[in-house]
């Protein structure tokens, strides 16, 4: 987003709580140390934001990933404040809807008594213990300052939805699905000759790769693709190699990928698997695939519905056999080259000149052109 603003004429002045290359996007970068979202607002960077906006009166604010309320405040001292929702967190003391003890996804809007009662109930957030309630009181800040700015860009209609429950007006919620960073790619890779199939995300529970590996056991074994994961260790993903030889799926680890090399993984792939169990806001990486013409398979969750299209398929949440079924169907070479053209057309959708487009409707200022962005 940064160079295509850039490439507008928007002249920017950019912020990050940390900062650990100035220039990685060709705009420099400065830091601004506010506080994390488990932390206390930190009143100095406050300071200093409503300072820099006094001191240079930008047309807008845009923050991305900011959870200080007291820096979200002083962002509002702008004609324009326009807030990136990217996940649950604004909206959550649990942060990711997902209940800790059990299967399954919280609905209900924050602060209301069925949010309560899950956080004693259920275990969200820290349960009946004085840091859950100190967690809501600092979420309600966050809220607060939240539904002051004149623009909640949501990535998903689901997550429009989401900020209506929890008090936004409907026309203050705009639809902005993320772009695809670089140029769709006019084809798509051929093929390859042994059926793949690539997760790539967080090695978490609810990110489930333990189901995908569950529903590869289900294919024929004759036909069973092989399996690869792109993620980062974690405590929970050491069982899962023993899991996956236990159950006859071939897996390999491919720790974390920088872009390119992920790229490079979906153009091996023959599809790219979504199995979240939680309320995914969009699901990026499902569009990563289709813009090197890779199908997708997924879990029916959250907004992942919404960018699938007729590029690949979507089955209900959890369900193994019925994930295992859809597996098999996209990787059918008769029907691969159907998905695969549907991917490439799909991704036009989130091209970066778009986004900008509407990202500027939404923020210029008659007089102005420039922005400050916070962004995490």
């Amino acid at each position: 987003m940064l160079p295509g603003l850039a490439n507008a004429g928007v002249e920017m002045r950019v912020f990050a709580r940390r900062v650990v290359e100035p220039a990685a996007f060709g705009v420099p970068v400065e830091e601004l140390s506010w506080a994390k979202d488990d932390q206390p607002s930190n009143g100095a960077a406050a300071l200093r934001l409503r300072r820099i906006i006094e001191g240079w009166a930008p047309a807008a604010v845009i923050t991305s990933n900011v959870f200080d309320p007291a820096v979200m405040h002083a962002a509002r001292a702008v004609p324009n404040m326009l807030v990136r929702i990217h996940d649950h967190r604004m909206f959550c003391p649990q942060g990711d809807r997902s209940f800790p003890n059990f299967s399954g996804h919280c609905i209900a809007a924050m602060s209301t008594a069925r949010c309560l009662g899950n956080a004693v109930l259920h275990g969200c957030a820290a349960g009946p213990h004085p840091k859950t309630l100190r967690l809501l009181r600092a979420r309600q800040a966050l809220q607060r300052a939240v539904l002051a700015a004149d623009y909640l860009m949501a990535s998903s209609k689901f997550m429009m939805r989401l900020c209506a429950t929890n008090g936004v007006a409907p026309e203050r919620i705009a639809l902005m699905p993320p772009p695809i960073e670089g140029e769709v790619l006019a084809s798509a890779a051929p093929r390859p000759r042994r059926a793949r199939v690539l997760f790539a995300g967080r090695f978490v529970r609810d990110k489930g790769l333990e189901s995908l590996i569950r529903a590869l056991a289900l294919v024929p074994q004759n036909e069973r693709p092989v399996l690869a994961a792109a993620g980062a260790p974690t405590a929970e993903s050491v069982r899962w190699p023993a899991l996956a030889t236990k159950l006859g799926v071939s897996l390999s680890l491919l720790g974390h990928l920088d872009g390119r090399a992920l790229d490079a993984e979906i153009d091996a792939s023959t599809l790219v698997a979504v199995p979240s169990l939680w309320p995914e806001p969009f699901g990026l990486v499902g569009i990563e695939a289709q813009a090197r013409g890779r199908p997708v398979v997924a879990y029916d969750v959250g907004g992942v519905a919404e960018w699938m299209g007729e590029a690949g398929l979507v089955v209900p949440r959890g369900n193994e056999r019925a994930l295992a079924g859809a597996i098999s169907s996209v990787s059918d070479e008769r029907r691969w080259t159907a998905f695969s053209a549907a991917a490439l057309r799909q991704a036009t959708h989130y091209s970066v000149d778009a986004h900008v487009d509407r990202l500027l409707k939404l923020s210029r200022h008659p007089q102005k052109e420039s922005h400050i962005i916070c962004a995490s």
